[in-house]
């Protein structure tokens, strides 16, 4: 790996310039969900990089640009913690701005390309990531706890308790997002170790009861994606960018919590009605493979043997969405990523993914994102 990628990789939660200090690395066993992996795993036997609550001390360095081949541009941003880098190697190219808001809360906007997936064994005890994505590909493979994929449009929380093993993070392909790492002690300061409001699987990560990693992918909603579209288009400097991105950071957090609670009252859900919840798994699975053209409401209640009523109600219940909604946000990512990979024209990218007419597309971009579509694609092509 370069030391592009190593020292001041230009990615996601793999992200090595948040490390503090280096450590060992530690025996691995295969991820529980190993045998749906993408990538082959290949950093077992990798020093592992160690995220933690000190503010990192990449900034200090003199000459970045001599210190870390691939790094052709160094931008300080006005505070000694504040700082952005451009570079490129064989194996990566993009850019990518940390800001440091105290030890233990950090945020980066990125947007790179991998040439080829790179991986890094990742020690972060007691830290909690919150990853939002407009594109992007690759995986968080933990020894305890559940395997994360990070293709596409997505939005992700990562969560590890003290005492955890080294997981893998793989990067690949182009990632543009917004991270938010925060330290378990620096969510107390901004919670209080009682808080009511806080999900119970955040609470028990407070108070030190989580046993074992969570990790997984969140609903990308329209919020979600208005303040990744901000904080990439915000044109401020100086203490007016860094407040900017910490109130954006505080928002991130607060709409993936609330999204773990709706979590955790669809698990409810599922406790009471098990035969509704395998029909509305079976129904998204299908949705996914036929989102161009969807079966009406009364062909998928047919396909599950639940009567059309029943499965509206069940999916809005446990999704929160009605099936038409949840179609709708599937055309929209994978629009989504058609904007950013491909030099279709709209047009061609409406019909993609199943609207009839393009003034139909137009008209959803619009009313999802709060512009239209050839501008999405500009502000995704258009760097910082």
């Amino acid at each position: 790996m370069s030391k592009l990628a190593s020292a001041v990789s230009i990615a996601h939660p793999t992200d090595p310039s948040l490390r503090a200090k280096r450590g060992p690395a530690k025996p691995r066993t295969l991820a529980r969900n190993s045998k749906l992996r993408r990538f082959p795993g290949n950093a077992a036997t990798a020093e592992a990089l160690v995220l933690d609550q000190q503010t990192p001390n990449f900034i200090a360095v003199e000459n970045p640009e001599v210190a870390y081949p691939g790094v052709e541009i160094f931008t300080p941003l006005g505070d000694p913690h504040h700082f952005r880098i451009q570079g490129s190697t064989d194996h990566a190219f993009g850019w990518y701005e940390f800001c440091g808001m105290g030890d233990g809360f950090f945020v980066a906007i990125f947007d790179t390309h991998y040439v080829e997936p790179i991986s890094v064994s990742m020690l972060a005890e007691n830290m909690l990531r919150v990853r939002v994505a407009s594109d992007g590909d690759g995986e968080y493979a933990p020894v305890r706890g559940d395997l994360l994929d990070f293709k596409g449009p997505s939005a992700s929380i990562i969560i590890e308790p003290n005492g955890q093993p080294a997981a893998e993070a793989v990067s690949a392909g182009r990632n543009s997002g917004v991270d938010v790492y925060i330290h378990r002690d620096a969510l107390v300061d901004l919670y209080g170790l009682d808080s009511d409001e806080l999900p119970s699987v955040i609470h028990s990560f407070i108070v030190g009861d989580l046993r074992e990693t969570v990790a997984r992918r969140l609903p990308l909603t329209p919020r979600l994606l208005g303040i990744f579209e901000d904080l990439h288009g915000c044109r401020l400097t100086g203490r007016s960018r860094r407040l900017i991105m910490r109130s954006k950071a505080i928002e991130i957090l607060c709409h993936a919590f609330d999204e773990l609670a709706q979590d955790a009252k669809c698990e409810a859900v599922a406790g009471a009605s098990k035969l509704a919840v395998n029909g509305v798994i079976k129904a998204q699975q299908l949705l996914a493979k036929n989102y161009v053209t969807p079966p009406s409401l009364g062909e998928l209640a047919h396909e599950l043997g639940m009567s059309r009523s029943g499965l509206c109600a069940a999916f809005r219940q446990i999704v929160g969405q009605t099936v038409y909604e949840y179609v709708s946000d599937l055309r929209m990512q994978h629009a989504l990523e058609m904007l950013n990979r491909q030099n279709a024209s709209i047009a061609e990218i409406a019909y993609a993914v199943g609207y009839g007419h393009s003034s139909s597309f137009s008209f959803a971009v619009q009313r999802r994102f709060g512009i239209t579509a050839s501008e999405l694609r500009r502000r995704r092509s258009t760097p910082i």
